[in-house]
């Protein structure tokens, strides 16, 4: 690793809910146009957990029911920003949420609830439709 690459941690829930028989998970299109699931930067002394239940409700206005699979899924990808390469690690818990839809508008554009099944063909990055077959098959083994 060279003084030009920066680590980041996030932590984020993929939010489902059962209906009709068939799971939907909520994207969200953040202000830079693309669609994914909502994470954000713990704030200082919280947990895994804590930063991402706070970032889902902030985010959504939707909160976790329950958490589906005891361990986070993982993401990671690196992109470049000022100059700095950024090494990104996200780690997502799978979980069913309640609420209503309250989007937060400085960072949040647009969000939807889609058919599980469908979801790949609306995320963007191929990490985030790695995430949703990974998903469907952790599903499919309950």
């Amino acid at each position: 690793m060279t003084d030009s690459t920066q680590l980041d941690l996030s932590y984020g829930v993929i939010p489902l809910q059962k209906k009709d028989g068939e799971w939907h998970v909520f994207l969200i299109q953040m202000l830079a146009g693309y669609w994914s699931f909502p994470k954000g930067h713990p704030d200082k002394g919280e947990t895994d957990i804590q930063a991402a239940k706070r970032e889902l409700f902030e985010e959504t206005g939707l909160s976790i029911s329950q958490i589906l699979f005891p361990q986070p899924l993982e993401e990671h990808y690196e992109f470049q920003r000022s100059g700095w390469r950024i090494r990104k690690s996200v780690y997502y818990f799978v979980a069913e949420v309640t609420g209503q839809v309250a989007l937060q508008p400085t960072e949040i554009q647009n969000g939807k609830w889609v058919l599980l099944s469908e979801a790949i063909q609306h995320v963007t990055f191929p990490e985030g439709k790695a995430l949703c077959r990974q998903i469907i098959q952790l599903l499919s083994q309950r």
